[in-house]
């Protein structure tokens, strides 16, 4: 992540007072609802930290936010004031600036220290730049669901408590209070003003307040090698922890990669088997789908054609019969004006169709059994289309009287070779 700082506009604005600071975000956030895009969480999380005993002495204002590049944000959240801290036994006031960038809550605050003209930034300070910008594991590790700007407060206190992040500067008068935010308290270093050329009372409470100051000196110096030792075993050991943790981690990651992918091959194994079968059986479906279609429309063509040649039946039926009827009535009507007269004609006419000799009567059987099979026939066609009669009852009969017929018509041709052959 680029490292930023904080510009200082000389007209920054300090909104409320110290008790009001945190009823005076809403206006703020509401100005700022462009920046953010996710105002209410920046709200709730501002709100937390000036409402705890960490935000007691910082106050909400705006200003922009300039990144190493140069270039510079709109102007953001920033939570200015001071953190109390306890450094051997004594509570101190850290002064910082907590800027919350336009992405924020996924990119985390920019925390920086602000030292006053009595102060300096400690050199090669591990978690401070000399810039005064805070660098720590909790905002490098940062989750949006998981941290929050009173978490980081605390961590700022819990790191600074190990190592001040500031020193005061040596000079020779005693640095300017600063009431609102309070300091790192200084020690007393001052001079009296008052001609003490004569006086070896002030010189020797002089010597013994310097003596005083050189030892504490030294014994805060002696503390801070004993911090720094210390913090570089408990570097070491976090280091070979995490060590052991990656390894550890690397193994599971590789037996879990393992069963993963021979889970995933097994997976595709049996869904690439059932894919086929049922492409395969998908693929016969269709083929029988085809056949399917291609039988109903051979039925419905054939359907359309038997109600076509039904109808075309009917017709012809309904004229035979109508036809029938008038040729009966007519027939009535002559034999009921003319029954006398042809009474006699009618005798005359069967005596036309006494044959004369027996091969003349064998004939007129034979003919006569020939027309009553065509009438035969034909009143079974009439029977199968009106569907009285089934087509193989139809066929079996036909065959019959067909086999009748040829030998009546063989026996016919014989009869008549025999007879001319006898004249």
């Amino acid at each position: 992540m680029m490292s930023q700082r904080a510009v200082q506009g000389e007209g920054s604005n300090f909104v409320g007072s110290m008790t009001s600071a945190a009823s005076s975000l809403s206006p703020l956030i509401h100005r700022l609802s462009g920046v953010y895009r996710d105002p209410q969480r920046v709200l709730r999380d501002a709100e937390s930290l000036l409402s705890s005993p960490l935000g007691n002495h910082l106050r909400p204002t705006t200003e922009p936010l300039l990144n190493n590049d140069g270039t510079s944000t709109p102007p953001v959240l920033c939570l200015s004031g001071t953190l109390p801290m306890t450094y051997r036994g004594v509570t101190y006031n850290l002064p910082i600036d907590v800027f919350l960038p336009p992405p924020y809550p996924l990119r985390p605050p920019t925390v920086f220290v602000r030292p006053v003209a009595s102060m300096a930034i400690r050199e090669n300070h591990r978690h401070v730049a000399l810039d005064g910008q805070v660098y720590l594991p909790y905002l490098h590790e940062w989750r949006p669901s998981t941290h929050d700007l009173t978490g980081a407060g605390s961590v700022d206190v819990q790191y600074f408590w190990q190592r001040p992040a500031v020193l005061f500067q040596a000079c020779g008068q005693r640095p300017a209070s600063n009431p609102s935010p309070p300091s790192y308290p200084t020690s007393v270093n001052g001079s009296s003003n008052s001609n003490a050329a004569g006086n070896s009372s002030v010189d020797e409470q002089r010597r013994i307040v310097i003596e005083r100051e050189i030892a504490e000196a030294n014994q805060a110096a002696e503390a801070a090698r004993n911090a720094a030792i210390e913090e570089a075993r408990l570097e070491e050991e976090a280091k070979q922890l995490k060590r052991q943790h990656d390894e550890q981690l690397s193994s599971l990651r590789a037996m879990v990669t393992s069963k993963a992918q021979f889970r995933v091959r097994q997976l595709f194994d049996g869904i690439r088997d059932e894919l086929r079968r049922e492409l395969k059986d998908q693929k016969l479906l269709e083929a029988g789908k085809g056949r399917i279609e291609l039988l109903l429309m051979e039925g419905e063509k054939r359907k359309a054609m038997l109600i076509k040649e039904n109808s075309c039946m009917d017709e012809a039926i309904s004229s035979l019969e109508t036809w029938i009827e008038a040729v009966e009535e007519h027939k009535k009507k002559s034999e009921d004006e003319n029954s006398t007269e042809q009474k006699d004609d009618h005798h005359k006419v069967d005596m036309l169709a006494i044959p004369v000799d027996t091969y003349s009567a064998q004939m007129l059987a034979l003919s006569s059994e020939s027309a009553a099979i065509d009438d035969c026939i034909y009143f079974l066609d009439r029977s199968l289309v009106r569907g009285n009669i089934t087509l193989d009852v139809f066929l079996k009969e036909v065959r019959k009287l067909s086999k009748r017929q040829f030998m009546a018509k063989a026996h016919l041709m014989k009869i008549a070779q025999m007879k001319t052959l006898v004249r």
